[in-house]
């Protein structure tokens, strides 16, 4: 080969591995669903039109150079996003880091569990500003007219349910998702991802964490890691992971 040839073909396999370490191997057998938190907003001001929509913090804005680093060169078949704007920013800083840049559609029904009565996110317009390929999605997964606060746990667990069966339904094996959402829906969304209810198990679902599910065409369906903060060690050193 070519001095030419063989550094690109080093450069082809630096990149194999880091898709590797993040977790995003190609495997035409399988849909693989990255569910991840929004980063920090402790203290942080309002951003939308209600007091229940704030910003990032410092601290999470920190976070989301280190998420956008894991998920560097990757790639994703579509990026589905809560419209609250601390999971659009967040969304925004995982795909300006893929490999081709893609459309953020907003999911009125990933918001937040115990979001103000009526509120479904600030306006498309007001949300471009952190990035401008922001579409609503075209599908209604759940219904309710859009309003999903004051749920009980029951009724949370009965949406996150319907966000799976449509994701299920809508990607095929070979595809990968990223679900950028909050902590008190992805405590039904994870189990209910493995055909579970809330609350048949407790997670810690952390700011930034990514949790990954996994359903292969012999029908069988797995977590494969849940709230991995790995790329948050230069934040958190006394943090203890897990190895």
């Amino acid at each position: 080969f070519s001095n030419i040839k063989k550094i690109q073909i080093k450069l082809n396999d630096k990149m194999k591995e880091k898709k590797e370490a993040a977790g995003m191997s190609v495997f035409s057998d399988r849909l693989e669903i990255f569910y991840i938190r929004h980063a920090d907003t402790s203290g942080a001001q309002q951003a939308g039109s209600c007091s229940c929509d704030i910003d990032l913090s410092a601290e999470g804005e920190k976070q989301l150079l280190l998420l956008a680093e894991r998920f560097r060169g990757a790639s994703f078949d579509a990026v589905l996003c809560s419209p609250l704007v601390r999971a659009v920013k967040t969304a925004a800083a995982l795909v300006n880091a893929l490999e081709t840049p893609k459309t953020i559609e907003l999911v009125p029904e990933l918001i937040e569990k115990g979001t103000l009565p009526g509120y479904t996110g600030a306006d498309i317009a007001f949300l471009k500003r952190y990035y401008p390929a922001i579409a609503l999605c075209r599908d209604e997964i759940y219904g309710k007219n859009g309003v999903f606060s004051n749920m009980t746990d029951a009724e949370n667990t009965k949406r996150a349910k319907a966000v799976i069966r449509y994701l299920k339904s809508r990607f095929t094996y070979g595809q990968k998702i990223a679900v950028v959402s909050h902590g008190s829906f992805g405590n039904a969304f994870l189990p209910a991802a493995v055909g579970m209810d809330e609350g048949d198990f407790i997670l810690s679902i952390n700011n930034t964490s990514v949790s990954k599910i996994k359903y292969t065409d012999d029908g069988k369906q797995r977590l494969s890691f849940v709230n991995d903060l790995s790329h948050l060690r230069t934040l958190m050193p006394d943090y203890q992971f897990d190895v």
